[in-house]
């Protein structure tokens, strides 16, 4: 045994190894964490006065405890500049910034009256701003939104990121994150789709809107746990002066600025071609049985959606059938039955007739929002493109070239044929 540890020791190179294991583990052992020298950013808010920018940052504190929650702080810093006030913010933090985790990036409605690229477009090619991150509005300050998210923490248990994630998923359905912003800003339409939340003062709050929960409150046009994460979201229980408001509403982004808000039902009208869209509410009134009158809401339990395009005598031409299987939800709000009531669960032609007609009337509508902005956040160019490029090449250059190109939605005829049936 001691003949092979000679031989060992012997080695170059174990003894390097050796030496090296003595001279760095003190140090491993004994110096401080990394947590010392780089904060650690969950989300990141962005404000603009008429004078200065302020920075805003979420920070996520290490602290031992038994309770298993996280501890942070909301630290900002401004400046003349993104830069300015992020380099503020650092100081007031007073460690090196980290934004490889901020899940949520929040920018407050003045930031949007003008193209908002040339404030975040520091923040993601130098700051190292993931692009994952989910790109969010408030009418407010973005500062009180993130202070705000303590509230919504200790109050409800339910985070921010889970409340823009399920609106995301259910509402919008599309992708709200810094990249796919930057991908539609870049496309043709230079239009995109980010979310929107609200803040608002207690006097501005109703007596029914009072702290429910993001996923579980039901509203006009939302479905109860599927669609619209909240009508009213309060972040303190009505103890303290903020809430956050959530109304299920998204921002239609043109060149970087904002140029509609667009409610709940106008993006069930965007999101009706989408067949991964489902749980949307239409509600139809002036229904008559048995010599009465009712209002019914039907949830869209599945859907299949067939879409052609052509182009006839020059001109584009989108059909698109639509098949939707829905399920009665609610009579006037009365009536507890309606599962296993077959009067009322019953799709008589007046009933499917009026579907229709509501499906054809939220499509049209948010049709002649997007037309308006000049935007197609619904795919309708790209849907063109695929299906014969050649034609629609030829159409843009008659247009005057791809610098127009973000208006060939304007000459679209759209041709929806809608198919309702009871799931």
């Amino acid at each position: 045994m001691k003949n092979r540890i000679k031989a060992i020791l012997k080695t170059p190179m174990v003894i390097v190894f050796i030496v090296i294991l003595l001279f760095y583990t003190p140090f491993a052992i004994y110096s401080p964490g990394e947590n010392r020298n780089r904060g650690v950013v969950t989300a990141l808010g962005i404000d603009k006065t008429e004078q200065q920018y302020e920075i805003s940052l979420l920070t996520f504190i290490p602290t031992a405890n038994q309770s298993y929650q996280e501890k942070s702080s909301v630290i900002s810093g401004k400046g003349d500049s993104v830069a300015e006030a992020v380099y503020n913010a650092q100081i007031a933090m007073g460690r090196t910034i980290g934004l490889a985790h901020a899940k949520t990036t929040i920018v407050n409605e003045e930031l949007l009256s003008e193209d908002v690229t040339s404030t975040i477009d520091y923040l993601s090619r130098i700051a190292s701003l993931p692009e994952n991150t989910v790109f969010v509005c408030t009418n407010k300050s973005a500062k009180e939104m993130l202070e705000q998210s303590h509230d919504l923490v200790n109050d409800l248990g339910l985070k921010l990121e889970q409340i823009i994630a399920y609106n995301a998923n259910n509402l919008y359905v599309t992708d709200t994150s810094l990249e796919a912003f930057y991908k539609g800003y870049f496309s043709f339409v230079k239009s995109s789709i980010i979310g929107y939340l609200e803040i608002e003062d207690d006097t501005n709050m109703s007596e029914d809107n009072s702290e429910v929960s993001g996923a579980e409150n039901t509203s006009e046009g939302q479905s109860e746990g599927t669609q619209g994460s909240a009508n009213s979201t309060s972040a303190n229980g009505g103890a303290k002066n903020k809430h956050i408001v959530n109304q299920g509403q998204a921002i239609l982004l043109k060149e970087g600025k904002k140029v509609a808000v667009l409610d709940v039902e106008q993006l069930n009208g965007i999101n009706l071609l989408n067949d991964k869209s489902v749980g949307q509410i239409i509600e139809i009134e002036d229904v008559k049985k048995e010599d009465q009158i009712f209002s019914m809401q039907y949830k869209v339990k599945t859907k299949k959606v067939l879409i052609t395009t052509k182009f006839e005598n020059g001109n584009p031409i989108y059909m698109a059938q639509l098949i939707l299987g829905v399920e009665l939800v609610e009579v006037d709000g009365e009536h507890d039955d309606l599962r296993i009531n077959t009067e009322f669960s019953e799709i008589t032609e007046d009933i499917s007739t009026k579907l229709e007609s509501k499906v054809k009337q939220q499509f049209t509508n948010s049709i002649n929002i997007l037309r308006e902005n000049d935007t197609d956040v619904i795919g309708i160019g790209r849907t063109f493109f695929q299906n014969d490029r050649k034609s629609l090449k030829k159409f843009i250059e008659n247009l005057g070239g791809v610098e127009e190109a973000d208006k060939f939605i304007d000459y679209v005829t759209f041709k929806l044929n809608v198919i309702v049936q009871p799931e």
